[in-house]
């Protein structure tokens, strides 16, 4: 369960992302980073001990920071490892997550595509293909919108099976597939609203994201723009 004070950060933290309000990092996650790379651990939990109430807009700003365009792929990859690391030693000290789901959820967006609203087939489900390009083992389409109640069928068009599961640490759980293997398909009927963000097992670099709308949550707002 996610304490008031951890869902606040999670809070604020997501609306300054929206908004696109900026926060001047200081040199703490610099001296982080330097302890990590020398394997202090001691240190780590020490910056982030005596900068307690400074961790979670410092790793938001590390976060924008990484996600902006003045840094390389490799620059990236550092900079959310070190985000990743501070947000964990943040929870080992204040038992709160919503810092560490904060941080993992925005990079696991990073890897997506941007949503689309998919059209059900004439039998009524969403097909996605598992597939291959350039050596990469792919989700086509790989961030998709639907309604919920509506099915979703993978189809496994690639040359070795795939094991997909939802990832409850950053977004709504249930999904969960037995091995798909070359040739055949599963499929899951999604009840509950929600992200449901899914990896493969096997392949750890597959990432995909469905997002469940409460028909009825639609129904309102297209009532309330009618209006308007």
């Amino acid at each position: 369960m996610i304490s008031a004070r951890s869902g606040t950060v999670m809070a604020v933290l997501t609306a300054l992302t929206l908004t696109g309000v900026c926060y001047a990092a200081s040199d703490i996650p610099k001296k982080f980073k330097k302890a990590l790379d020398e394997k202090d651990f001691d240190t780590m939990t020490s910056i982030v001990g005596a900068n307690r109430d400074k961790i979670p807009m410092e790793t938001g700003a590390l976060m924008d920071e990484a996600l902006s365009s003045r840094v390389s792929s490799e620059e990236q990859e550092c900079e959310f490892i070190v985000a990743e690391f501070m947000a964990s030693e943040y929870k080992n000290l204040t038992g709160e997550i919503g810092l560490l789901r904060y941080v993992k959820r925005r990079v696991f967006e990073s890897k997506l595509d941007p949503p689309v609203t998919q059209r059900p087939e004439a039998d009524g489900t969403h097909v996605i293909r598992i597939t291959n390009e350039k050596n990469k083992n792919i989700l086509d389409p790989g961030n998709i919108i639907i309604k919920h109640g509506e099915t979703v069928k993978w189809i496994n068009d690639e040359g070795e099976p795939h094991l997909l599961a939802s990832m409850p640490v950053i977004g709504a759980s249930g999904m969960s597939s037995p091995r798909i293997e070359p040739g055949g398909s599963w499929q899951y009927k999604f009840d509950e609203p929600g992200e449901y963000y899914y990896t493969c097992f096997i392949h750890k670099k597959m990432f995909g994201k469905i997002t469940v709308e409460d028909v009825k949550v639609t129904a309102e707002k297209s009532k309330d723009i009618s209006r308007n």
